[in-house]
């Protein structure tokens, strides 16, 4: 299988050191718009550079493409991949707004093109024992934290290149929630956008929270900033009957009052999202991912949600 990466940020080089590994993959291209960045990709992981997608696609031959470019950033390189029905893998948020995500999900559905998305908590080999819990003892409520610095690149700070922390961040949280238990809706949302000397070109929420309903009555309170120095919190939380229930990206645990007993995660999550999507594309069989983009569409629309109901 032949592939190409648009992209050469942090999450490129993610996927590409596991995948590099990966039997009958060849890199053999990298899109990215600045020269030394595409430079410094074909010169680690092999390929040739391009600066658009178009240019990739005039010159290639590629059975399959990762995007991990920022999300105001979307919409034609999916386009031009879909026009020629190529199969790719795209990272999360699946664009900063609302519309071209929509767009892109019709053109998927009518070309019927294989399409994962990299919302890789869904991948951590833990969630078999969480699941099994959640069975045997229902949650009751989900709490989900993301409490971080503010993310050094000044497409994250903008409204139109970022689509705020939300969207951006805490969709992890929300979209795992809503894999657990089931569709949510947005009862209320607030959000507080504040200057901040340090970062005056920012105009992304800097506080933000959000009431959600699962199913079974299962209360959702989601929150997210920026503020702080270093990262905090990031976890997804289930309250049950005698049993909290803590997901972390590298561990989760059980706490029942008397002992608390921690499980780390045993995978790459992203090695085993994209191992997934590589079998999809080769058997043509969508039901292997993860996540499809149909089913990461209903995460992308909650967070929008949340995003609007907290407007004033």
């Amino acid at each position: 299988m032949q592939i190409a990466m648009v992209g050469a940020g942090g999450i490129a080089q993610r996927h590409l050191s596991g995948l590099v590994h990966e039997p009958d993959v060849k890199i053999v291209g990298h899109v990215a718009p600045r020269r030394e960045s595409i430079d410094a990709a074909v010169q680690r992981w092999s390929g040739r550079g391009y600066q658009d997608i178009n240019s990739l696609l005039e010159n290639e031959t590629v059975d399959a493409v990762w995007i991990t470019v920022p999300p105001g950033e979307h919409g034609a390189i999916e386009f031009a991949l879909l026009e020629r029905n190529i199969p790719f893998f795209v990272e999360k948020p699946l664009s900063s707004d609302r519309r071209t995500a929509e767009k892109i999900a019709e053109a998927i559905d009518q070309t019927g093109t294989v399409v994962g998305v990299g919302y890789h908590w869904r991948a951590l080999d833990i969630l078999t024992g969480v699941k099994a819990k959640l069975a045997e003892n229902p949650a009751r409520m989900v709490l989900g934290r993301w409490h971080d610095s503010t993310p050094p690149p000044l497409w994250w700070r903008r409204q139109t290149t970022s689509g705020g922390q939300m969207v951006e961040q805490a969709t992890h949280l929300v979209d795992l929630a809503r894999c657990l238990l089931g569709e949510a809706q947005v009862t209320g949302s607030l959000a507080g956008t504040h200057h901040r000397p340090a970062y005056p070109d920012a105009d992304v929420a800097s506080v933000s929270a959000a009431l959600l309903r699962f199913p079974n009555n299962t209360v959702g309170v989601f929150s997210a900033t920026c503020l702080l120095p270093s990262k905090d919190t990031v976890h997804l939380q289930f309250v049950c009957e005698g049993m909290l229930i803590t997901i972390e990206q590298t561990r989760v645990i059980y706490d029942d009052g008397k002992e608390k007993r921690e499980s780390r995660v045993g995978n790459d999550p992203f090695v085993t999202e994209n191992r997934a999507f590589i079998q999809a594309v080769l058997q043509k069989d969508p039901s292997l991912l993860y996540s499809t983009y149909a089913d990461a569409m209903r995460t992308h629309r909650l967070c929008h949600d949340i995003l609007e109901a907290g407007r004033v």
